[in-house]
C-alpha cells in the first residue's frame, strides 16, 4: 500500500512552507514567530514518521491508530515547546486533513471524522 500519495506530499509541503513563510515574514518585521527552522524540521520528521508508520502498518488498524495517536502527541509536545505558536489555524486544519486522510487510506476512520480530537491540543 502506498500511503504517501502526491496529494499528501503536497499538503505536507504546504504546511511546512506556511510555517517557514510566517516565520520569515515576522523576522523581516523584527518580530519572533516563537519557533525556529529546527522546529519546522522537527515537525516534518513527525509527519514523515507518521506516514512511514501507517505505510508499514499494512492493514493493521491497531498499529495505524497508534501511529495517529503518536503523531498527535508528538505534535502537541512540539507545539508546547514552541509556546503554542508553531501550529496556527491553517496548519491545524491541514495537519488534521493529512492525518485523517492518510489514516483513512489505511482503514482507520472514515476520512470524515476527526480521529485526532481525542489527543489534539493544537
Amino acid at each position: 500500500m502506498q500511503v504517501e500519495t502526491n496529494d499528501y506530499v503536497e499538503l505536507k509541503s504546504e504546511i511546512l512552507d506556511g510555517m517557514r513563510s510566517y516565520m520569515e515574514e515576522l523576522k523581516e518585521d523584527g518580530s519572533d514567530a516563537g519557533y525556529t527552522a529546527q522546529d519546522i524540521d522537527d515537525c516534518e520528521g513527525i509527519i514523515d514518521r507518521f506516514l512511514d508508520a501507517v505505510a508499514n502498518a499494512a492493514g493493521d488498524n491497531a498499529r495505524a491508530s497508534g501511529a495517529v495517536k503518536d503523531a498527535v502527541l508528538a505534535l502537541n509536545a512540539l507545539n508546547a515547546r514552541c509556546g503554542y505558536s508553531l501550529i496556527e489555524t491553517d496548519q491545524r486544519e491541514s495537519l488534521c486533513e493529512l492525518i485523517i486522510g492518510v489514516a483513512a487510506t489505511a482503514g482507520v476512520g472514515s476520512g470524515q471524522d476527526d480521529i485526532t480530537e481525542e489527543w489534539r491540543e493544537w
